[in-house]
């Protein structure tokens, strides 16, 4: 029970929360699962099923693809085969195709070892395990435009579209592969013979409307807030704001908000979530950073992203030299009593995360200067680990 005015349960506006209900994303959790239609009646002839759903950041395509793998585990079950899911987040789990399929073992197969394997045994050894152990399972790879961008090496689109065709003889019992993407620029990386068996038909999802995200915010609140802890007037605000221009319709950004509100009117006692309240936490966050971006982020890369803040704050401009940040760097780790970041070794990430923006080693800057306001949040991060 809380004790708290404001909150019931601030856990409700994590990103990792997925709730029991995802409103008006009914039709596209139906039309996931309906790919696999029929794959538990006879899942030996069930081909490789191969989805990509694409759509802006924060519109529920996670959400829906595990809301959807969930009904598919479930009808499974009802016939008493065994099924798992393997969800990979490649900002988090990726890095490269040996990373990925240790991961993959780690989920689908713990008793296997990974020791002493190559990227493509592991592979292997996963699809034989899964046969000889009549285990099914679909394979979620969140994130995967992220992986083409920051990668070399994109055969894992290849290798995990043609599934079937380790050993052509036998059937493979990964029955699906989901993509999930933010949009379809990737595909320009791709050879076309990985383009070929992706496929160029995605489930494409549109960013919600105002009215359906007041619905979904209204539900959220009811499980985070206090009954009398926010009103319909912040709901429609926090909805008018999402639907913007600036922030695209991503509900992520407006669940923050909502938590950093709700945090500030804490702080303030003012006993419930006031409009300037929302207004001035908006001024200082910015669309381009979410917690669950900072979530994603290693220490490395908080360091780092910390040490442009400060640079950017001394001089005073849009952009400054890498010599400058590396000044800062020293000056953090000094403070902090951690070994210096290199910089450089984490900015290309950073930029591909769209949190940095780089012309040159001579012109670093951000993503909105608005940024800054939230060093006090990365430095708490950095402290706490959380």
């Amino acid at each position: 029970m809380s004790d708290s005015v404001i909150f019931r349960d601030r856990s409700k506006l994590s990103p990792r929360y997925i709730p029991e209900e995802l409103p008006h994303r009914e039709s596209q959790i139906e039309q996931v699962a309906h790919s696999f239609s029929k794959a538990e009646v006879d899942p030996d002839k069930f081909p490789l099923t191969i989805v990509q759903v694409i759509g802006p950041a924060g519109i529920g395509k996670t959400s829906t693809v595990i809301r959807s793998s969930k009904m598919i585990e479930a009808r499974f079950s009802a016939r008493r085969l065994a099924f798992r899911v393997a969800y990979i987040n490649l900002k988090l789990q990726g890095g490269n195709k040996f990373a990925i399929y240790r991961f993959l073992l780690e989920c689908l197969a713990p008793e296997l070892p990974a020791q002493g394997l190559s990227a493509e045994e592991m592979l292997r050894y996963l699809l034989r395990y899964l046969r000889d152990n009549n285990l099914y399972a679909v394979i979620i790879m969140d994130e995967i435009d992220y992986l083409i961008k920051t990668s070399k090496d994109t055969t894992i689109i290849y290798d995990l579209t043609r599934l079937n065709e380790f050993e052509p003889e036998r059937p493979s019992n990964v029955k699906g592969v989901v993509f999930i993407a933010k949009n379809t620029e990737f595909y320009s990386r791709l050879d076309p013979t990985e383009l070929s068996t992706l496929g160029r038909i995605p489930l494409e999802f549109q960013p919600y409307t105002i009215s359906e995200v007041s619905d979904i915010l209204e539900k959220r609140c009811a499980e985070a807030f206090m009954p009398r802890a926010i009103g319909s007037d912040i709901i429609d605000k926090v909805a008018s704001i999402t639907t913007s221009e600036q922030v695209k319709g991503d509900v992520r950004y407006a669940l923050d908000l909502l938590l950093y509100a709700g945090n500030l009117a804490e702080s303030q006692g003012t006993g419930r979530i006031t409009l300037d309240q929302i207004r001035k936490v908006h001024g200082q966050i910015h669309p381009s950073i979410t917690t669950e971006e900072l979530e994603q982020l290693s220490r490395p890369q908080l360091l780092s992203l910390i040490a442009i803040v400060r640079a950017l704050r001394a001089r005073k401009r849009q952009y400054v030299d890498l010599k400058d940040v590396r000044i800062h760097a020293s000056e953090l780790a000094e403070q902090l009593g951690a070994k210096k970041v290199e910089v450089e070794d984490y900015l290309d990430d950073l930029k591909v995360r769209k949190l940095v923006d780089i012309r040159s080693f001579k012109e670093i800057g951000l993503h909105g200067a608005s940024l800054a306001e939230l060093e006090p949040v990365l430095m708490d991060k950095v402290r706490t680990g959380k």
